[in-house]
C-alpha cells in the first residue's frame, strides 16, 4: 500500500479541487459509473462497505473498501486499489483515510467558492477530528479567513485544532463554549461530527451564510436541523445518492455540476447547505492525482 501518511497538504486540495472543476466542466464526471455503495452489516454490528467507480476519461477503476467496527480507537479502516482501465492492472492501493481526507477538503474548496460570500473572513467549526480539520484546509483554500471559532464536546480536541489552525499562521482561532457561540455570526459554517441529532448551531446565522454538512446523514439523521435544510439552497455530490441515503428533502439540490457549470448569481446572498453524502466519482478524481507516480 502507497502513501500512507494522511496529512493532506494545501497544494493537493488546490491540485484536487482543480481537478474536480475540470471533470465536472467536461462531463467526466457523468460519464463515470458510479452505482450505489453497498453496505453489509454483521451481527455484531460492524459494517462492510464497498463504493466503486470506474471513469472511461481518467481511464481508472476504483473501489475503495472500508470496514466501520465499535471499539477504543479509529473505528474505520478503509484502502483504495486502483487499476488502470485500458490494461486492467493494478496500478497502486492507496491508504482509505488519505483519500477520503483530500477529497473532502477538495470538494468543500469547491462548493465554498460557488457558495460563499466573497469576503467570508469568519468560519465557525463544530467538532474538532480529522474531518474538522479537513474543512478548515478546504475553506481557507479559498476564502481569507482571519477568524475561526471551534466548538467540541471534548474541549482539549478543540483547543488542539486551534492550535494547529494558528501554527498554520493564517487566521486567529478561538474555542468556543458551545455550538451557537462558535456559528453565531459566522460567514462559512462547517459541522464535522458524529451527532444524529441537529446541533444546536446559533439562530441568528447570517442570511448570506454557507454551512458545509459533513457529518454522515441518513434518512433519519442529520447534523442540521430540517428546517435549515428547507430554508436553504441545498448542494449535493449527487441527487440520486443524497436521496436514497439522506432523503428526499434533497430532491431539489443542486448537485455538483448545476453548481458548478450554472450560472447562480444568487447564491451568496441567501443561505446554502453542502449537504454531504460522499460520492465514489470524487475518491476516483482524487486517486487520479495520488496514482500519478504509478501510471
Amino acid at each position: 500500500m502507497t502513501r500512507v501518511d494522511t496529512d493532506v497538504a494545501t497544494a493537493d486540495v488546490t491540485a484536487v479541487a482543480g481537478l474536480i472543476r475540470e471533470a465536472l466542466h467536461s462531463g467526466a464526471v457523468r460519464r463515470m459509473t458510479v452505482p450505489l455503495r453497498q453496505t453489509v452489516e454483521d451481527a455484531r454490528g460492524v459494517k462492510y462497505l464497498s463504493m466503486p467507480a470506474v471513469s472511461p476519461d481518467l481511464g481508472l477503476y476504483i473501489a475503495k473498501v472500508a470496514t466501520i467496527a465499535h471499539g477504543p480507537g479509529s473505528t474505520v479502516t478503509s484502502v483504495v486499489p486502483v487499476f488502470a482501465t485500458s490494461t486492467g492492472a493494478l496500478l497502486t492501493v492507496l491508504d482509505g483515510a488519505l483519500v477520503t481526507n483530500l477529497k473532502c477538503a477538495a470538494v468543500t474548496a469547491v462548493v465554498t467558492d460557488r457558495c460563499a460570500a466573497p469576503d467570508a473572513a469568519v468560519l465557525g467549526i463544530v467538532g474538532a477530528g480529522v474531518q474538522a480539520w479537513q474543512q478548515y484546509l478546504g475553506v481557507r483554500a479559498v476564502r481569507e479567513i482571519a477568524h475561526v471559532r471551534v466548538h467540541s464536546r471534548t474541549p482539549a480536541h478543540a483547543e488542539a485544532l486551534c492550535a494547529r489552525i494558528r501554527a498554520a499562521g493564517r487566521a486567529r482561532a478561538l474555542v468556543c463554549a458551545s455550538a451557537a457561540e462558535a456559528t453565531s455570526g459566522a460567514d462559512v459554517v462547517a459541522t464535522a461530527t458524529t451527532s444524529v441529532d441537529p446541533l444546536p448551531i446559533a439562530a441568528d446565522l447570517p442570511r448570506h451564510v454557507h454551512v458545509n454538512c459533513m457529518g454522515a446523514h441518513t434518512t433519519t439523521s442529520r447534523e442540521v436541523s430540517r428546517e435549515l435544510l428547507a430554508s436553504a439552497t441545498l448542494v449535493v455530490e449527487s441527487i440520486e445518492t443524497a436521496v436514497a441515503e439522506a432523503g428526499v428533502i434533497h430532491r431539489t439540490a443542486l448537485d455538483l455540476e448545476a453548481l458548478e457549470t450554472g450560472d447562480h448569481p444568487d447564491l451568496a446572498g441567501c443561505p446554502t447547505v453542502f449537504s454531504s453524502t460522499g460520492h465514489a466519482a470524487l475518491d476516483l478524481i482524487t486517486c487520479a492525482h495520488l496514482a500519478r507516480p504509478y501510471r
